[in-house]
């Protein structure tokens, strides 16, 4: 059977859409590893779970924005090894030099290009936001096939990178836990945005919920130096997530509208999972991710900033039920439709 890697820039501690389709590839005998890279040290260099592998790299620990980008690349450089595809995770992680395979598939989960003006923006962080953009368009030809998260980011690469993709939901199959009703409310995932993790604890304070924050991120260290009694769980797997679910009653997926990629229409994973568990979600109005989230009925929405308006979405949400319409069989199908019809070339031109 075929083996495939996939290349994360993160530490996948979890990356939920990486490890899914991970699990796909290994339940129908493929030989799976996932490449990802440990920035902080914190995690374990090889680890298996569901008959996949993670390897991490660990290169020097980087603190400014110029040491992330070299330390970026020389994990890239570093990996190793011969693969019949390799499955790039969004357009940052397109830098390797030695992997080898007859063919490649870039998923894009986000506008990768605007991750470096996400946090501020500066003359430094403009250049690299538009050499990213750049270094996308050049490469667009050397992939087999295209998967991006959502409908927004398929008419947004379409439009501007002129290649067409197969949209995959971050959908799970339902699996819904009884409501503690305990007031809780949780983030789950990277911790990026500094501005949205204060406007939780703000508004927490204000109808007398309790924030629980896991995850890993950019943002961590400042946070929790800032806030710190706050319920900070660290970094979790996918096996942790069923008990961080067990214990809140409402997901926080507020986002930034002014940043690009959700304008564009990312659409946040934790949506979903929260959706799977039975809890509602609290995301951002008067944006894609906020017009799918009323339009399925997975929650509230509230404007970003607005410490009043979080505060009644919450509430809201505190008393909605929630109901998947999705199933992950169908995205699987899609999925495995795009890995089959590449292979199946492959196996073609090789006999």
């Amino acid at each position: 059977m075929a083996r495939i890697c996939l290349v994360v820039t993160n530490g996948c501690a979890p990356d939920p859409r990486v490890e899914r389709h991970a699990r796909w590839l290994v339940e129908l005998g493929y030989d799976v590893t996932i490449f990802a890279w440990d920035r902080e040290h914190t995690l374990d260099v090889k680890s298996k779970r569901n008959g996949y592998v993670i390897q991490r790299t660990r290169t020097s620990k980087a603190k400014s924005s110029a040491s992330i980008i070299r330390q970026k690349k020389r994990f890239l450089r570093s990996l190793k090894g011969q693969y019949d595809l390799i499955i790039h995770n969004d357009s940052d992680s397109i830098g390797t030099k030695n992997l080898d395979a007859p063919f490649s598939i870039l998923d894009l989960h986000d506008i990768a290009h605007a991750w470096p003006i996400m946090q501020k923006t500066s003359l430094l962080r403009r250049i690299l936001s538009s050499r990213m953009k750049r270094t996308l368009r050049k490469n667009v030809s050397r992939f087999g096939g295209f998967l991006t998260s959502s409908p927004g980011l398929s008419d947004y690469f379409d439009r501007e990178f002129q290649f067409k993709s197969t949209v995959l939901l971050n959908v799970r199959n339902s699996s819904p836990l009884p409501r503690p009703m305990t007031k809780k409310i949780g983030f789950f995932g990277r911790i990026r945005d500094y501005d949205a993790m204060v406007l939780l604890i703000e508004s927490c304070k204000k109808i007398g919920f309790s924030p629980i924050f896991a995850g890993d991120g950019a943002c961590v260290d400042r946070l929790t130096k800032n806030y710190p009694n706050i319920d900070y769980r660290g970094p979790f797997d996918e096996n942790d997530l069923n008990e961080l679910m067990a214990e809140i009653d409402v997901m926080y997926a507020l986002y930034n509208p002014e940043r690009e990629n959700i304008r564009r229409g990312a659409l946040p994973v934790k949506m979903f999972d929260a959706a799977a568990f039975g809890r509602p979600t609290v995301t951002t109005a008067n944006t894609p991710m906020g017009e799918f989230c009323l339009k399925n009925k997975l929650g509230t929405v509230a404007t970003f900033g607005d410490v009043d308006a979080i505060s009644n979405a919450i509430l809201h949400a505190y008393e909605l039920d929630v109901v998947v319409n999705h199933a992950e069989e169908d995205e699987q199908k899609k999925f495995m439709t795009v890995i089959e019809s590449i292979l199946d070339t492959h196996q073609e031109g090789s006999s």
